[in-house]
């Protein structure tokens, strides 16, 4: 047989089960490169825009609260940081249930009705005139929001191996940046807007939001493609459109099985109680969920005070949210680059440690300067911050990823996305009233945990090194 050629070995059932032909397949790597491209620029891109549309409707709050927000509707800062806990604690107890209903009946059904649903409630908080409104549409987002970031992890670990994740997933999370450097100058012309209608500009940023994403739910409810190892419906849409041929699917189902057989099971496996048991007492999901936790604490307050601390520099009120964006857009090349470089060298913790200790670093450069520093230094300091923060989470899901045996698979990544979304309940309660304008000490105490945060990871490339001693290649997974 030609050298270039790989054979996927399983029994004849297994590979029914997974769509291919029965017995062995033989595939070239080339085949292989075909048909991730067409997963590469069919699938992810609408993944990618389906996950920008939940970070506007996640964070349009802050953009919101540069208009006449609080005062239309009555709230200070204390409502907006409890709305806040609301939303946090809504979608960690949801996390985990919404991504098993995603498992049992796919990714690419679920989801988009979820985001039909948030969608709706976003649209919805235009009507909001009080502070009992306000804290309602926090929880129905956290409750419809839920699940889509976990369940689209584990919908794309099914179309790329391990070698290919990491910088999938960046582009992925990316969706943080992108929505990130587009919500500002989006929410610019939303907010000026407003001043020409019967509308405020808060809610007319709510209701073009809103729509957007029910409008892209749908794009996503009919085009994404059920799971290479969909049986009946591989690489085809729910309208029946190919987005890759049974071939394509076929080839991309053998080199992830010949890769890690253990995804024979992707198939067939459902979540079962003492799947979630024996994951909840792996010390390996401990590693990912802690440092993610630590690391994301600054999410919540700079995605809801961020154009606000801007402002307080200097900047005015809608000059402030377009000047958001920048660190966005360096928070996208950084991740990228991050996870490039994690596929080719195929190391994973070093790189989400330095992307840790960059993001902190940041949050001291914001923090420290004395009273008069000029504006410009400090909105360095920011930028240095926003634009690294967030840059490993794809590069940490992909290492936990290869860490857990498929049945695990699904559990591991809601437990490590419900980490990040903890995180948010602390954040939300760092930036205090009396340490306005400038929040050093929250941004101190943000700097101390993505300190941390760094720390675990590192401590857990160690712990790894010695559990894979007497491990098979296949488990091993990367370090």
């Amino acid at each position: 047989m030609d050298d270039k050629k790989v054979v996927a070995l399983a029994t004849t059932s297994e590979v029914e089960s997974t769509a291919l032909h029965p017995g062995e397949l033989e595939y070239t790597e080339e085949e292989v490169t075909r048909a991730r491209r067409k997963v590469d620029f069919r699938v992810l891109p609408l993944v990618v825009l389906m996950f920008c549309f939940l970070q506007f409707d996640r964070s349009n709050i802050g953009n919101a609260l540069t208009d006449t927000l609080a005062k239309d509707v009555g709230i200070n800062t204390s409502d907006i940081n409890l709305g806040q806990t609301i939303f946090t604690l809504g979608i960690f107890a949801l996390e985990l249930p919404s991504n098993i209903v995603a498992q049992r009946w796919g990714p690419q059904k679920w989801i988009p009705l979820l985001e039909i649903a948030w969608g709706a409630v976003t649209m919805g908080q235009a009507a909001m005139r009080s502070r009992s409104g306000f804290l309602t549409t926090r929880f129905l987002l956290a409750a419809f929001e839920a699940g889509f970031i976990p369940g689209m992890a584990w919908y794309l670990t099914g179309l790329y191996r391990t070698k290919e994740l990491a910088f999938r997933l960046a582009i992925f999370w990316s969706a943080n940046s992108i929505a990130g450097m587009v919500s500002g100058v989006l929410a610019l012309g939303l907010l000026s807007a407003g001043s020409g209608s019967h509308l405020d500009g808060w809610q007319v940023l709510f209701l073009t939001e809103g729509g957007g994403t029910i409008l892209v739910a749908i794009l996503g409810g009919l085009l994404l493609p059920a799971s290479v190892f969909d049986s009946d419906r591989p690489g085809r849409s729910l309208v029946g459109r190919v987005v890759f041929s049974e071939r394509d699917a076929a080839v991309l189902a053998a080199a992830l099985t010949h890769e890690d057989p253990r995804m024979l099971t992707r198939a067939t496996q459902r979540a079962t109680p003492k799947d979630i048991r024996d994951t909840l007492l792996d010390w390996r999901i401990y590693v990912h969920v802690i440092s993610a936790f630590l690391s994301s604490v600054m999410f919540t307050p700079f995605n809801t005070y961020g154009p606000s601390l801007v402002k307080s520099l200097g900047y005015k009120g809608y000059t402030a949210n377009g000047m958001v964006a920048p660190g966005s857009a360096l928070a996208l090349i950084f991740s990228f680059l991050l996870a490039y470089f994690s596929d080719r060298t195929r190391e994973r913790a070093l790189f989400i440690a330095v992307a840790m200790l960059a993001s902190g670093a940041g949050c001291l450069w914001l923090a420290l300067p004395p009273v008069g520093t000029p504006k410009g230094v400090l909105y360095a300091g920011y930028l240095a911050t926003v634009g690294t923060m967030g840059s490993a989470q794809g590069i940490n899901a992909a290492w936990l990823s290869s860490r857990m045996p498929e049945r695990k698979r699904p559990i591991a990544l809601a437990l490590y996305v419900m980490g990040i979304q903890l995180a948010g309940f602390a954040g939300s309660n760092i930036f205090k009233a009396n340490d306005a304008p400038r929040y050093r000490h929250g941004l101190t105490i943000c700097a101390g945990c993505v300190f941390a945060g760094a720390v675990v990871v590192l401590l857990g490339k160690l712990a790894y090194a010695w559990d894979d001693k007497e491990k098979p290649a296949h488990e091993k997974g990367l370090q």
